[in-house]
């Protein structure tokens, strides 16, 4: 049996919903969290674990391609980057007026000592603005973060669908030579 059914693919949904909230627990939960400084290796693990719950919704006769497992994986990263990006601003309370206050004070404390060693006294200020804006507006913060967490989450998710996707990929094996 060489041929491999070309019928419509199975649904993406759970295996994507699956991906995305492991990611989001492995990016969230304090300890497990740190597998991540190995080069995102808990956001690619998650994104293989979506991938591998994809490809057992296949038939015996589907073919699974790198393709499926980097879509799997790039959506898991898509759902998970709001998911994490929300749960992290709750935690940390950046709508509260002390977080704001308590911020503020590390920031005029880093560049109070960053005004001392710095050559350009008028860039360092600038910079200052900057950031105190950024601090003081938790929306602002919030697009910042999530910005960031959709580049991380949907690149990492797609290179652990890479993975996912030669590791459970459909192997066809070459049909015997023709007796003559």
């Amino acid at each position: 049996m060489n041929e491999l059914n070309t019928a419509v693919k199975p649904s993406k949904l759970i295996p994507v919903l699956i991906g995305g909230g492991a990611m989001t627990v492995v990016s969230i939960v304090p300890l497990i969290n740190w597998i991540n400084c190995a080069c995102c290796a808990g956001i690619m693990g998650t994104a293989v674990l979506g991938v591998w719950f994809y490809k057992k919704s296949f038939p015996e006769d589907m073919a699974f391609t790198v393709g499926d497992g980097v879509t799997v994986g790039a959506l898991s990263g898509l759902v998970a980057a709001p998911l994490t990006t929300i749960l992290q601003f709750l935690m940390l309370g950046l709508a509260s007026a002390d977080f704001s206050m308590e911020m503020q004070d590390q920031i005029d404390q880093a560049f109070a000592q960053a005004e001392t060693q710095a050559t350009d006294p008028a860039a360092v200020e600038a910079a200052r603005e900057v950031v105190m804006q950024l601090a003081s507006t938790p929306l602002l913060l919030f697009a910042v973060a999530l910005i960031f967490s959709l580049i991380i989450f949907v690149g990492f998710g797609a290179l652990g669908g890479v993975i996912g996707g030669n590791i459970f990929k459909t192997k066809i094996v070459p049909a015997p030579p023709a007796a003559n």
